[in-house]
Protein backbone atom coordinates (compact mmCIF):
# COMPACT_ATOMS: atom_id res chain seq x y z
CA UNK A 1 0.00 0.00 0.00
CA UNK A 2 2.85 2.30 0.76
CA UNK A 3 4.44 1.30 -2.46
CA UNK A 4 1.45 2.12 -3.89
CA UNK A 5 1.28 5.85 -2.46
CA UNK A 6 4.98 6.86 -3.86
CA UNK A 7 4.04 6.03 -6.43
CA UNK A 8 1.38 8.30 -7.36
CA UNK A 9 3.21 10.97 -5.40
CA UNK A 10 5.67 10.32 -7.98
CA UNK A 11 3.60 10.22 -11.39
CA UNK A 12 1.75 13.56 -9.62
CA UNK A 13 5.36 15.05 -9.14
CA UNK A 14 6.48 14.26 -13.15
CA UNK A 15 3.32 15.18 -14.22
CA UNK A 16 3.92 18.94 -12.65
CA UNK A 17 7.99 18.65 -13.56
CA UNK A 18 6.32 18.70 -17.34
CA UNK A 19 4.03 21.45 -16.66
CA UNK A 20 6.10 23.73 -14.93
CA UNK A 21 9.61 22.98 -17.08
CA UNK A 22 8.74 25.24 -19.91
CA UNK A 23 7.57 28.31 -17.70
CA UNK A 24 11.10 27.77 -15.89
CA UNK A 25 12.56 27.91 -19.19
CA UNK A 26 10.82 31.37 -20.32
CA UNK A 27 11.39 33.06 -16.43
CA UNK A 28 15.09 32.14 -17.15
CA UNK A 29 15.14 33.10 -20.86
CA UNK A 30 13.89 36.30 -19.13
CA UNK A 31 17.04 36.75 -16.86
CA UNK A 32 20.11 35.41 -19.29
CA UNK A 33 22.58 37.48 -21.44
CA UNK A 34 23.30 34.87 -23.62
CA UNK A 35 21.61 31.04 -24.38
CA UNK A 36 22.72 29.38 -27.02
CA UNK A 37 24.25 25.44 -27.37
CA UNK A 38 24.09 25.33 -24.00
CA UNK A 39 21.90 23.66 -21.15
CA UNK A 40 22.19 26.53 -19.02
CA UNK A 41 22.75 30.35 -19.76
CA UNK A 42 26.31 31.48 -19.49
CA UNK A 43 24.94 34.45 -17.43
CA UNK A 44 22.57 36.42 -15.79
CA UNK A 45 21.47 40.19 -15.91
CA UNK A 46 18.13 42.49 -14.89
CA UNK A 47 18.99 44.72 -17.82
CA UNK A 48 15.91 43.44 -20.00
CA UNK A 49 13.85 43.57 -16.83
CA UNK A 50 14.39 47.07 -16.25
CA UNK A 51 13.99 47.87 -20.16
CA UNK A 52 10.27 46.45 -19.48
CA UNK A 53 9.47 48.39 -16.71
CA UNK A 54 11.20 51.25 -18.13
CA UNK A 55 8.49 50.99 -20.54
CA UNK A 56 5.15 53.21 -19.53
CA UNK A 57 3.49 50.42 -22.08
CA UNK A 58 4.13 48.00 -19.74
CA UNK A 59 2.27 48.92 -16.61
CA UNK A 60 -0.39 50.29 -18.43
CA UNK A 61 -1.26 47.22 -20.19
CA UNK A 62 -1.17 45.17 -16.90
CA UNK A 63 -3.59 47.70 -15.09
CA UNK A 64 -6.00 48.01 -18.27
CA UNK A 65 -6.19 44.07 -18.39
CA UNK A 66 -6.42 44.07 -14.61
CA UNK A 67 -9.44 46.41 -15.49
CA UNK A 68 -11.16 44.69 -18.15
CA UNK A 69 -10.74 41.09 -16.24
CA UNK A 70 -12.25 42.75 -12.70
CA UNK A 71 -15.55 44.35 -15.02
CA UNK A 72 -15.80 40.77 -16.48
CA UNK A 73 -15.51 39.63 -13.04
CA UNK A 74 -18.51 41.33 -11.54
CA UNK A 75 -20.85 41.83 -14.12
CA UNK A 76 -20.93 38.82 -15.95
CA UNK A 77 -21.69 36.16 -12.82
CA UNK A 78 -24.25 38.88 -11.81
CA UNK A 79 -26.59 37.94 -14.90
CA UNK A 80 -25.49 34.91 -15.43
CA UNK A 81 -25.56 32.83 -12.18
CA UNK A 82 -29.03 34.09 -11.38
CA UNK A 83 -30.51 33.20 -14.53
CA UNK A 84 -28.58 29.69 -14.28
CA UNK A 85 -30.31 29.33 -11.22
CA UNK A 86 -33.85 30.73 -11.66
CA UNK A 87 -34.11 28.64 -15.47
CA UNK A 88 -32.88 25.40 -13.33
CA UNK A 89 -35.39 25.99 -10.42
CA UNK A 90 -38.29 27.28 -12.10
CA UNK A 91 -38.39 27.29 -15.44
CA UNK A 92 -36.77 23.45 -17.07
CA UNK A 93 -38.09 24.53 -20.80
CA UNK A 94 -35.65 27.75 -20.36
CA UNK A 95 -32.98 25.89 -18.79
CA UNK A 96 -32.99 23.17 -22.10
CA UNK A 97 -32.78 26.24 -24.55
CA UNK A 98 -30.01 27.28 -22.39
CA UNK A 99 -27.94 24.16 -22.36
CA UNK A 100 -28.14 24.64 -26.26
CA UNK A 101 -27.18 28.55 -26.00
CA UNK A 102 -24.43 28.18 -23.97
CA UNK A 103 -22.59 25.46 -26.60
CA UNK A 104 -22.90 28.60 -29.66
CA UNK A 105 -20.28 30.66 -28.63
CA UNK A 106 -17.71 27.76 -29.39
CA UNK A 107 -19.40 26.88 -32.15
CA UNK A 108 -18.57 30.25 -34.05
CA UNK A 109 -15.58 31.50 -34.48
CA UNK A 110 -14.14 34.06 -32.31
CA UNK A 111 -13.52 36.35 -35.16
CA UNK A 112 -17.23 36.45 -36.06
CA UNK A 113 -18.30 36.65 -32.79
CA UNK A 114 -15.69 39.56 -32.52
CA UNK A 115 -17.22 41.56 -36.11
CA UNK A 116 -20.67 40.73 -34.93
CA UNK A 117 -19.90 42.77 -31.68
CA UNK A 118 -18.14 45.92 -33.71
CA UNK A 119 -21.46 45.83 -35.70
CA UNK A 120 -23.40 46.07 -32.14
CA UNK A 121 -21.23 48.52 -30.51
CA UNK A 122 -20.30 50.96 -32.91
CA UNK A 123 -23.38 53.18 -33.57
CA UNK A 124 -25.75 51.13 -35.84
CA UNK A 125 -27.92 50.56 -32.81
CA UNK A 126 -27.17 53.60 -31.06
CA UNK A 127 -24.88 52.19 -28.70
CA UNK A 128 -21.25 53.58 -28.93
CA UNK A 129 -18.90 51.20 -26.80
CA UNK A 130 -16.13 50.88 -29.48
CA UNK A 131 -11.85 51.38 -28.42
CA UNK A 132 -13.58 51.35 -25.00
CA UNK A 133 -13.18 48.54 -22.07
CA UNK A 134 -17.11 48.54 -21.86
CA UNK A 135 -16.73 46.86 -25.25
CA UNK A 136 -14.42 44.31 -24.06
CA UNK A 137 -16.27 43.78 -20.77
CA UNK A 138 -19.88 43.08 -22.81
CA UNK A 139 -18.04 41.01 -25.31
CA UNK A 140 -16.52 38.55 -22.71
CA UNK A 141 -20.43 38.24 -21.53
CA UNK A 142 -21.56 35.71 -24.03
CA UNK A 143 -18.15 34.09 -23.78
CA UNK A 144 -17.53 33.33 -20.41
CA UNK A 145 -21.76 32.37 -19.49
CA UNK A 146 -20.58 28.59 -20.56
CA UNK A 147 -18.23 28.40 -17.98
CA UNK A 148 -20.12 29.37 -15.15
CA UNK A 149 -23.31 27.55 -16.77
CA UNK A 150 -21.73 23.50 -16.88
CA UNK A 151 -20.00 23.44 -13.28
CA UNK A 152 -22.76 25.01 -11.33
CA UNK A 153 -25.14 22.85 -13.40
CA UNK A 154 -23.39 20.19 -11.98
CA UNK A 155 -23.69 21.18 -8.51
CA UNK A 156 -27.54 21.76 -9.03
CA UNK A 157 -27.97 18.01 -10.26
CA UNK A 158 -26.91 16.97 -7.12
CA UNK A 159 -28.96 18.61 -4.82
CA UNK A 160 -32.68 17.48 -3.95
CA UNK A 161 -33.98 21.40 -4.87
CA UNK A 162 -37.94 20.19 -4.71
CA UNK A 163 -37.30 19.11 -0.83
CA UNK A 164 -35.06 22.28 -0.03
CA UNK A 165 -37.79 24.59 -1.34
CA UNK A 166 -40.77 22.47 0.47
CA UNK A 167 -38.71 22.07 3.71
CA UNK A 168 -37.95 25.83 3.54
CA UNK A 169 -41.53 27.03 2.64
CA UNK A 170 -42.94 24.49 5.51
CA UNK A 171 -40.17 27.36 7.91
CA UNK A 172 -41.43 30.25 6.69
CA UNK A 173 -38.58 31.08 4.67
CA UNK A 174 -39.10 32.74 1.12
CA UNK A 175 -38.06 31.43 -1.80
CA UNK A 176 -35.00 34.31 -2.42
CA UNK A 177 -33.95 33.35 0.80
CA UNK A 178 -33.83 29.92 -0.05
CA UNK A 179 -31.76 30.46 -2.60
CA UNK A 180 -29.07 32.91 -1.49
CA UNK A 181 -28.76 30.98 2.00
CA UNK A 182 -28.88 26.86 0.71
CA UNK A 183 -28.33 26.67 -2.81
CA UNK A 184 -25.76 29.50 -3.56
CA UNK A 185 -23.88 27.95 -0.83
CA UNK A 186 -24.24 24.40 -2.34
CA UNK A 187 -23.13 25.97 -5.88
CA UNK A 188 -19.91 27.69 -4.52
CA UNK A 189 -17.17 25.51 -5.75
CA UNK A 190 -18.86 25.43 -9.55
CA UNK A 191 -19.25 29.46 -8.87
CA UNK A 192 -15.36 29.88 -7.58
CA UNK A 193 -14.24 27.65 -11.22
CA UNK A 194 -16.24 30.23 -13.18
CA UNK A 195 -14.25 33.19 -11.47
CA UNK A 196 -11.61 31.56 -12.34
CA UNK A 197 -12.22 30.35 -15.51
CA UNK A 198 -13.37 33.91 -16.28
CA UNK A 199 -10.57 35.67 -15.10
CA UNK A 200 -8.17 33.37 -17.06
CA UNK A 201 -10.65 33.82 -20.28
CA UNK A 202 -10.53 37.80 -19.64
CA UNK A 203 -7.05 38.36 -19.02
CA UNK A 204 -5.32 35.84 -21.80
CA UNK A 205 -7.81 36.78 -24.66
CA UNK A 206 -5.96 38.35 -28.28
CA UNK A 207 -8.54 38.39 -30.91
CA UNK A 208 -11.46 40.17 -29.16
CA UNK A 209 -8.97 42.89 -27.51
CA UNK A 210 -7.39 43.53 -30.93
CA UNK A 211 -10.28 44.09 -32.90
CA UNK A 212 -12.83 45.51 -30.52
CA UNK A 213 -9.93 47.75 -28.78
CA UNK A 214 -6.95 47.49 -30.74
CA UNK A 215 -4.22 50.55 -29.42
CA UNK A 216 -7.24 52.56 -28.16
CA UNK A 217 -6.81 50.45 -24.98
CA UNK A 218 -3.73 48.40 -24.63
CA UNK A 219 -4.20 45.35 -23.36
CA UNK A 220 -1.10 42.43 -21.97
CA UNK A 221 -1.63 40.72 -24.83
CA UNK A 222 -1.75 42.94 -27.41
CA UNK A 223 1.53 45.23 -25.76
CA UNK A 224 3.02 41.12 -25.93
CA UNK A 225 2.20 41.05 -29.70
CA UNK A 226 3.73 44.49 -29.89
CA UNK A 227 6.88 43.14 -28.51
CA UNK A 228 6.88 39.19 -30.69
CA UNK A 229 8.80 40.83 -33.36
CA UNK A 230 11.19 42.08 -30.80
CA UNK A 231 13.56 40.97 -28.55
CA UNK A 232 12.95 37.67 -27.38
CA UNK A 233 14.58 38.41 -23.51
CA UNK A 234 12.06 40.81 -23.50
CA UNK A 235 9.24 39.34 -24.39
CA UNK A 236 9.96 36.51 -21.82
CA UNK A 237 9.86 39.09 -19.15
CA UNK A 238 6.88 39.99 -20.37
CA UNK A 239 5.31 36.39 -20.17
CA UNK A 240 6.81 35.64 -17.18
CA UNK A 241 4.89 38.90 -15.80
CA UNK A 242 1.93 37.32 -17.19
CA UNK A 243 2.20 34.08 -15.57
CA UNK A 244 2.48 35.64 -12.03
CA UNK A 245 -0.37 37.88 -12.56
CA UNK A 246 -2.35 35.16 -13.62
CA UNK A 247 -1.47 33.36 -10.60
CA UNK A 248 -2.11 36.09 -8.01
CA UNK A 249 -4.62 37.07 -9.41
CA UNK A 250 -6.59 34.17 -9.19
CA UNK A 251 -5.47 33.07 -5.75
CA UNK A 252 -6.98 36.37 -4.69
CA UNK A 253 -10.46 35.24 -6.41
CA UNK A 254 -10.39 31.94 -5.16
CA UNK A 255 -9.27 33.19 -1.43
CA UNK A 256 -11.80 35.70 -1.87
CA UNK A 257 -14.66 33.50 -3.17
CA UNK A 258 -14.30 30.94 -0.73
CA UNK A 259 -14.07 33.73 2.02
CA UNK A 260 -17.10 34.94 1.44
CA UNK A 261 -19.10 31.88 1.03
CA UNK A 262 -17.32 30.59 4.68
CA UNK A 263 -18.93 33.43 6.14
Amino acid sequence: MRDRKWLDWALVLLVAAFQLLPILAVALNAFATDWAGTVLPEGLTLDHLRAITSDPRFLQSIYNSLLVSLGSLILTPLIVVPAVLIAHCYFPLLDKWMAVLVILPFAVPGIVLALGLLRIYSGNYGIVLTGTPWVLVFGYLPVAAPLYYVPIKNNLRSLRLNELFEAGRLLGASDFTILTRVVVPCVKQGLIIGLVMNFTLAISDFVYANLLVGGHFPTLQIYMGVLNGGSGRKLSVLITTYFLVIFASTAIVVWAASRRNEQ
